[in-house]
Formats: C-alpha cells, sequence, structure tokens
C-alpha cells in the first residue's frame, strides 16, 4: 500500500471527539478555542464542532457519528436548571440553547456510555445535568475550610498559562489514574463551581481550600469533569494524558459502534430534552 494511502486510513480510524462551541448572544457566532482542537488532534482524535441549530432532528443524525465528547467552558449555566436566581446580579449572560443542546449530548452519551470530558463549565453543566448543583458567586457563597491556605484564588489575572494553585487528585480515580499524580498545578478561571454534588457523580480533585476541582461518573467508563483548563499546557505531560484518555476511550467505543453495538436515542425523550424551548 502506498504511504499517502496508508496516511489516509489512519485518519480515517480516528475517533470523532464533538466540541460543543461557545454561543455569542450578539450575533448567534459559534466558537471553539483552538486549543481544545489541538490537544485532541495531539492525542490522536479527530475534533469536530457541533452545531446549536434549532432542530433537535438534526442531532439524531449528528450525535451517533461522534465517539466521544468534549465539554468546553464558557459562560454561566442558566440557574434555573438548578433551582437558583437566574437574575442573580453577578452571572455571566446565558446561553439557553447552548444549556439545551448539552443536556442533549450528555443524555445521548449516559446512555450509551460514550466518554465525555467536561472541562470548566462542561464540568459544572455534568453536575447540573446529573441533578447537582452550583455556588451562584464563589466570593459570595463559598466558605473555604477550615486551616486552608490563605491566598487561594479562583479567578487569576496573569497568563492563563501559568499554574496559580494546586489540586489534590482522589486514588482509585479514573482522573488520578490518567494523570498519574497525587498533586497537580493547575490554573483557574471561574466564578463558580459544585455547591452540592450529584448522587451520580464522584469527587476526583479537591483544591487546598476544599472546593470540588474534579468529578465523574463511576457507573460509565469515562465521564469526567475538571475545573481548571487543561488546553492551556499543551506541553506538559500530565495535562495531554487527559486528552489521552478521552480520545483512547472513545477509540474503543468507536470499535463498539463497528461491531453494531445499539445506539440508544430514547433516552433524550425520556430526559425531557426535546421538550426544552432552545
Amino acid at each position: 500500500m502506498k504511504r499517502e494511502e496508508q496516511q489516509m486510513q489512519e485518519v480515517g480510524h480516528r475517533p470523532l471527539i464533538g466540541i460543543m462551541p461557545s454561543l455569542r448572544p450578539d450575533d448567534g457566532a459559534l466558537h471553539v478555542a483552538g486549543r481544545y482542537e489541538n490537544a485532541i488532534a495531539a492525542m490522536g482524535g479527530a475534533p469536530v464542532m457541533l452545531p446549536l441549530v434549532d432542530d433537535i432532528e438534526v442531532f439524531r443524525t449528528v450525535l451517533p457519528l461522534m465517539d466521544g465528547f468534549l465539554l468546553s467552558g464558557g459562560n454561566d449555566v442558566d440557574p434555573a436548571q438548578y433551582g437558583e436566581d437566574a437574575e442573580y446580579e453577578k452571572l455571566s449572560f446565558l446561553t439557553p440553547r447552548r444549556d439545551a443542546i448539552e443536556r442533549l449530548v450528555l443524555a445521548y452519551a449516559f446512555a450509551n456510555d460514550l466518554p465525555v470530558l467536561g472541562i470548566c463549565r462542561g464540568m459544572q453543566m455534568l453536575n447540573v445535568f446529573l441533578g447537582g448543583t452550583l455556588y451562584l458567586d464563589l466570593r459570595d457563597q463559598f466558605q473555604p475550610v477550615s486551616g486552608s491556605p490563605i491566598g487561594i484564588t479562583h479567578a487569576q489575572p496573569a497568563d492563563f498559562g501559568t499554574s496559580i494553585h494546586t489540586v489534590r487528585l482522589e486514588h482509585g480515580t479514573r482522573l488520578y489514574r490518567a494523570l498519574h499524580t497525587d498533586v497537580l498545578e493547575v490554573n483557574s478561571m471561574h466564578h463558580q463551581g459544585v455547591r452540592r454534588l450529584s448522587p451520580l457523580l464522584v469527587a476526583s480533585a479537591y483544591s487546598p481550600d476544599g472546593l470540588i476541582e474534579g468529578i465523574e461518573a463511576p457507573e460509565r467508563s469515562f465521564m469526567v469533569g475538571v475545573q481548571w483548563h487543561p488546553e492551556f499546557f499543551p506541553g506538559r505531560e500530565q495535562m495531554g494524558t487527559i486528552f489521552a484518555a478521552l480520545v483512547d476511550e472513545a477509540g474503543m467505543a468507536r470499535g463498539l459502534h463497528r461491531a453494531g453495538r445499539p445506539l440508544a436515542f430514547n433516552s433524550l425523550d425520556q430526559a425531557g430534552c426535546f421538550n426544552m424551548e432552545i
């Protein structure tokens, strides 16, 4: 076989990772930071930006093509989804269409045990989708644990590629197995965080002040969220392994699809997603 044909075949076998884009409310433009795409591509995946269209039927075609999903960072999740005040003064602008489609993606991935990595907002949405809640604003509502270090901040003003605090990983979790370390230095750029953890999730990482920084679904092969932004550390092997774990799991899911594994889709109706106004 010619070298060019071999390369095309290898590319054709890359797992497809659907990335949730940000939605600008002023003009409806979609945006995916190149760092997400490059991190996935560097680990052998094929990044694909998901649509945010009104026609839900589009997703009956799109989602079965994906082998895994990355829920990116972005603006706040609508607090009405977890019973809080949607008029809270410190909220960023809300994007209900994105919220609704992320719920579609998570319902589909959860039903079919497809891998998901949630980053920052993506982690928060994973918790909310499975029944958890968020702090509307950490400065107003979060109380650090007794004896925690002074000066921990979750909204760094400096270069996002600079570490600003550490997180402690929980042994035995998928996140720990992916990162192979007890303590990790991370960046931090969020004003919200997990308040009540979903009963379907476990905490896999904590910051020194006690805030949950990593979550995962123990009953799923790989449904993991991190509060920091690993895409800003492409040269660090430990950070890259988060994306490698997502792509590896997606590769195994791709093999199962090819073997004729049925793909449930009625879970979207059961989750009430089709009744959402988007």
